[in-house]
């Protein structure tokens, strides 16, 4: 009997009746589909992890971890194992990969996806879709969803169905050109279920890495122009973004030649040693610092949009020229209007920056070390201030971290109140965060990502009640994976910014005051060691934690009110 084509089954919809598992070994037969294809092409760029759930519509994906040496993390929400994914790649310098299953797999992971693109991180996306021809049939299929590229691509920076294996290779190759030589935005590739399964159709050469190239350096004439102004300044500062960061130790040669002090965005933290005498930390947001970057007689500003809700409403616009470096020329416009544009890669301009320089100061003096005491002390009380009691339980863990750890914050006010100015992070991405995007649930997954990224540092992650409860079902995730992972939960009975913000708008507290779990339970329960904790024994507990095998869960409650 022939079947209409419209009412033919759905290639990938499961059998009614499940096969048995009569606990018989099953071994995976290897198989050279798209999955493969798509996989391999990966593996030779380093990818050794993926992030996600297997489901029913992704398992030709799955076929395929174990035999390229891709260690799979099954996260316990998709929204974790796009966070978890970040995290990874902070950590470990590659693009973070998520596997998900159709609809509500992919859809669950686009508030990581959203993440990437607002602190413009690189990730991939991979999804099975609707087979070729079944698009938009509304027929009620398994996990049918109206139009999943379109949805995603309203949110990432690409978004694309593939009709082929080799369409989805050129994807990723693709991919890691755009994230090496533009500012890196994450990429969804949807594969049909009936090109996921198809065999054949490409050659081995075709998923081989490919060079990417050199980093784009900026036109000889800006350069020179650029380090004329800032040799004839007195009083330059550096403003450093996430883009710095591929600059590495040439941005502190840069600052040194120049005796220019440095301040970073969060995403730019550490791009300097931050006990460096010319680090002035991560704290755009404070008016100290805002004050401080407009007296300045030339300011530069290395790869940085200037976030609005990093400067908290506050004006860096300095007495003196603009220079702006960018690998992104739209980005380079964005909040400060730049005098001097210097487009490329901070990579190779930065180095360019530096050689022009010594050029023009050769035969003067060495530019006299910058007295900073008092932007110092300015900083220092402000950001006392604003949260006096976040700034203590900071103070005192990071007494007792160790110089190289990763920290996983999330948006918590113990966070962006604290640990953003009184963690002085040596090397960059060893703080976790999404200033712009600043969403809560991040922190747990991201460190549970880093850990697997870098299991011979530390990592603690650091948050608030409000925020672990966004992502608590990722403690299985950790303890599965077997991570020693302290987390420090800070509890101020519910969402203490919001109570702020309701109180400061004239509206009695309203739907803030949460309900606490037993949370040295709730970590037992998970199979993790759970400990209460005050500031009298906070850095006792967090120095057993840093010697514990597996994860520890301590908490800590603190008073409500917070300036």
């Amino acid at each position: 009997m022939t079947q209409h084509p419209e009412t033919a089954p759905d290639v990938a919809t499961p059998s009614a009746v499940a096969a048995p598992d009569d606990g018989a070994e099953v071994r995976t037969e290897p198989r050279r589909n798209a999955g493969y294809a798509i996989l391999k092409t990966l593996r030779g760029y380093g990818i050794d992890t993926v992030f996600g759930i297997p489901g029913t519509h992704n398992l030709e994906f799955y076929r395929h971890l174990e035999g390229l040496g891709i260690t799979p993390i099954t996260t316990r929400h998709e929204q974790g194992a796009a966070y978890g994914a970040d995290g990874w790649s902070l950590t470990r310098g590659l693009p973070g990969v998520v596997i998900t299953t159709s609809g509500p797999g992919l859809l669950n992971s686009l508030s990581g996806a959203a993440t990437a693109y607002a602190e413009s991180r690189p990730m991939i996306l991979l999804s099975p879709g609707r087979p070729r021809g079944h698009e938009f049939r509304d027929i009620g299929a398994l996990h049918e969803t109206k139009n999943p590229t379109g949805a995603v691509g309203a949110i990432v920076g690409v978004s694309r169905r593939v009709n082929s294996a080799l369409e989805a290779v050129e994807m990723i190759h693709n991919a890691f050109v755009s994230f090496a030589h533009s500012r890196p935005r994450p990429v969804h590739i949807e594969v049909p279920m009936d090109v996921l399964a198809e065999e054949g159709g490409f050659e081995e050469a075709d998923l081989a890495p490919r060079p990417l190239g050199s980093p784009q350096p900026a036109p000889a004439h800006d350069v020179a122009r650029a380090a004329k102004l800032l040799a004839a300044s007195e009083r330059p500062v550096i403003v450093a973004g996430g883009g710095s960061l591929a600059a590495g130790p040439a941005l502190l040669e840069l600052a040194e030649l120049l005796e220019a002090p440095v301040v970073t965005s969060v995403n730019g933290k550490g791009a300097i040693p931050e006990k460096h005498r010319l680090s002035l930390g991560a704290d755009l947001r404070l008016s100290a610092m805002h004050e401080f970057c407009r007296s300045a007689d030339a300011l530069l500003i290395v790869g940085s949009k200037i976030g609005e809700a990093e400067l908290w409403e506050g004006d860096i616009r300095p007495a003196g020229p603009v220079i702006r470096q960018d690998i992104e020329r739209s980005q380079m416009l964005t909040n400060i209007t730049p005098d001097l544009e210097l487009p490329g890669n901070s990579a190779a301009v930065v180095p360019q920056l530096v050689e022009a320089l010594r050029a023009e100061l050769a035969g003067r003096p060495a530019r006299p070390e910058r007295d900073l005491r008092e932007v110092f002390d300015a900083l220092d009380e402000e950001g006392r201030a604003i949260a006096p009691e976040l700034a203590q339980l900071n103070e005192l863990i990071m007494e007792v971290l160790p110089e190289d750890t990763i920290i996983a914050g999330d948006s918590s006010q113990v966070t962006y109140m604290g640990t953003t100015t009184f963690y002085r992070a040596q090397r960059p991405n060893s703080l976790l965060f999404m200033a712009t995007y600043s969403t809560l649930g991040y922190g747990l997954p991201a460190a549970v990502g880093a850990k697997v990224a870098a299991p011979e540092r530390p990592v603690v992650c650091l948050l608030g009640d409000g925020a672990l409860m966004f992502a608590i079902q990722e403690l299985m995730t950790a303890v599965e994976q077997e991570l020693d992972l302290p987390i420090i939960c800070v509890d101020n009975g519910g969402y203490g910014e919001i109570r702020a913000n309701e109180r400061a708008a004239g509206i009695a507290p309203v739907a803030v005051d949460l309900r606490q779990p037993d949370w040295v339970k709730l970590a037992e329960g998970f199979g993790a060691v759970g400990v209460e904790a005050t500031m009298d024994t906070l850095a006792d507990a967090v120095r057993t934690a840093l010697r514990t095998r597996g994860p520890s869960l301590i908490h800590l409650r603190i008073g409500r009110t917070l300036k």
